[in-house]
This record gives C-alpha cells, structure tokens and sequence, in this order.
C-alpha cells in the first residue's frame, strides 16, 4: 500500500480483474513523463482504455501537483481518457463513513487544486460511493471507465 493512494491502486485491480479482461499497467517513477498518471489501463472486451491518478485524502483538499494538472489538460485536449480515483478517508468527505471513493474527470484537474472535493462543479463528479471498498459500486466504476465517452474519438 502506497501512502500516496491509502492502497487505491490495488483496490481497484482487484475488483477490475485480469480474469474480467483488465489489464493494468502501474507507471512506478515520473521519470518517465512529468505528471503523467500512476495507472495506464485497458479493457479487452470494450476495447477501451485510459489513465487513472489515484490519490487519497483526509478531508476535502486533494494534492495535485502543477505538472500533474498540464498532463491532465493536454491530454484532455487531445481526447485521451483520463480520470482522478479519489479514496476520502475524511468525516466530512466520506458522509460520516470514514472511507469514501469519488471517481473525478480529468477534465478538472484545476478544479480539484482550487476547491478540492467539497465544491467540485457537478460536471466534474463522475460517480461518488460511500463505505468500504466493498460497497464501493464496482459495476458502476466499470462503467465509468468504458462508457462510450471513453472511448478515443473518430474521425
């Protein structure tokens, strides 16, 4: 388990199973692209694909940095699938649960710097689930993931 994530990462590959046609690339050093997101993924049966940042907070404010932002807004720019998996382990953030997963576009990168989880625009919050991982909505993650907006535009 990574500090950075509260061991989000492999909460989701677990629930987002090689055996269910996930496949999970964990990008380990920022060496390789500045503000690039930790996990490239794809989904054989889809045929969809994208990033994921996973980042943990213990309250609204979630830590981005600025390279981590340009990355999301260029790659945005350019129709590449990209999203923030937010694991809110806050009272306030987690509806009094304690643990909480927000799934956040990376089209709002800049928003998530400015005014953290609390005052996201509606736009931006592309699912929220309150509990342990394991009442976490999987089937709706999934679909988050490689909804037809995930795909790479044509043409």
């Amino acid at each position: 388990m990574t500090i950075a994530d509260a061991g989000l990462r492999r909460i989701v590959q677990d629930h987002l199973h090689k055996s269910k046609g996930w496949l999970w690339n964990p990008i380990e050093t920022g060496a390789t692209h500045a503000g690039i997101p930790d996990s490239f993924w794809a989904h054989e049966p889809t045929q969809t694909s994208g990033w994921i940042e996973h980042k943990m907070t213990s309250g609204w404010a979630v830590t981005i940095r600025p390279h981590q932002v340009a990355w999301f807004e260029t790659h945005r720019r350019a129709g590449v699938h990209c999203l923030f998996l937010i694991r809110a382990r806050g009272v306030g953030s987690s509806n009094r649960s304690g643990d909480s997963l927000w799934a956040v576009s990376g089209d709002a990168a800049r928003d998530l710097v400015k005014v953290g989880l609390n005052e996201l625009p509606a736009s931006a919050l592309l699912g929220r689930w309150y509990g342990p991982p394991t009442d976490w909505n999987w089937a709706n993650v999934m679909a988050i993931l490689t909804s037809q907006t995930a795909r790479r535009r044509q043409g």
